[in-house]
């Protein structure tokens, strides 16, 4: 591999069901489809760059099933490079998605499979020396993922932690990152802050102080609607969300993972690059699915 980005993750085969509102505990409600995509939050991200024309490398792993050969063909298809996905005997990860379509929203259960047995060794030296930037989430094993930090930190790599899902986040790990991305949930959870309705950039501050972070370290909070904060050099910047008709936010945060990965290699400001990520993501949540709505360059560059 020689791709410029690199990301460590997940694949998961989604299971996809709409339906009209959310049941009521105990309630059951009649669904208005059922559809398959290709999704997790690794291969997400690094369809979200492949897209935007930036060559890319997804690590991982995947059953010897039938989703497994499902899920390589898929992303042969993104033109996302796949030569450092293994095969497992576990099956391949699945995730099951309930979207609401009065709100747009979603509930999802993840059934790691394979993605439990993703391996740093799979990332060879010579992957990190092409690597400007590396990317990971916390749907693989978090050690491994730490120990692949702590090697990339020799080859200048640029180190990009999305802190989700954030229940098995360590401390070492969180210092081998040099850019945190996270929701306000996680923001929560880490902070020891309860979430609030009313995210100023001095609430958001005041979370990410709490938080021990380095001088160099720099993060990203994504807000839904809301738009984004930037914290960088212990200065915030608020970013402004953006109006349009959504129809599944399934996969929104990954697309806005890699299409900051995309236009922080391109220009190298964070700032810049999350106004880009920004309008890519609101894209994203007016198409169905997860790698299947992430938006083309040409896309994000004529959406005002």
């Amino acid at each position: 591999m020689s791709s410029e980005i690199t990301v460590f993750g997940s694949i998961n085969m989604d299971l996809v069901v709409y339906s009209a509102k959310e049941p009521q505990k105990g309630e059951t409600v009649i669904g208005s489809s059922f559809e398959t995509f290709q999704g997790g939050k690794g291969a997400n991200q690094a369809v979200a760059i492949s897209r935007l024309g930036v060559p890319v490398s997804f690590v991982g792993k995947v059953g010897n099933d039938v989703f497994g050969n499902e899920l390589l063909d898929a992303l042969k298809k993104e033109a996302v490079d796949i030569s450092a996905v293994q095969r497992s005997s576990e099956d391949s990860g699945t995730a099951f998605i309930n979207v609401f379509e009065e709100t747009s929203q979603n509930q999802i259960i993840v059934i790691l499979g394979a993605n439990a047995l993703v391996n740093s060794d799979q990332v060879t030296e010579e992957t990190l020396i092409s690597s400007k930037i590396l990317i990971a989430q916390l749907e693989t094993p978090s050690g491994e993922t730490e120990k692949l930090f702590k090697r990339s930190k020799k080859f200048d790599c640029y180190r990009i932690l999305n802190t989700a899902p954030v229940h098995n986040l360590s401390n070492s790990l969180m210092d081998e990152s040099d850019l945190l991305i996270m929701n306000e949930t996680e923001l929560a959870t880490l902070s020891g802050e309860s979430p609030s309705g009313q995210l100023t950039s001095t609430v958001l501050i005041k979370s990410l102080e709490k938080i021990a972070l380095t001088s160099s370290q720099s993060v990203i909070v994504t807000l839904g609607s809301q738009g984004v904060f930037v914290y960088e050099n212990k200065i915030g910047t608020l970013i402004p969300g953006l109006d349009v008709l959504p129809v599944d936010t399934t996969g929104s945060g990954d697309c806005f993972v890699g299409a900051l990965a995309a236009q922080y290699l391109a220009h190298g400001n964070l700032v810049d690059a999350a106004y880009f990520a920004n309008k890519a993501a609101a894209l994203s949540v007016t198409k169905k699915g997860a790698s299947a709505s992430m938006p083309f360059l040409e896309e994000v560059v004529n959406f005002i």
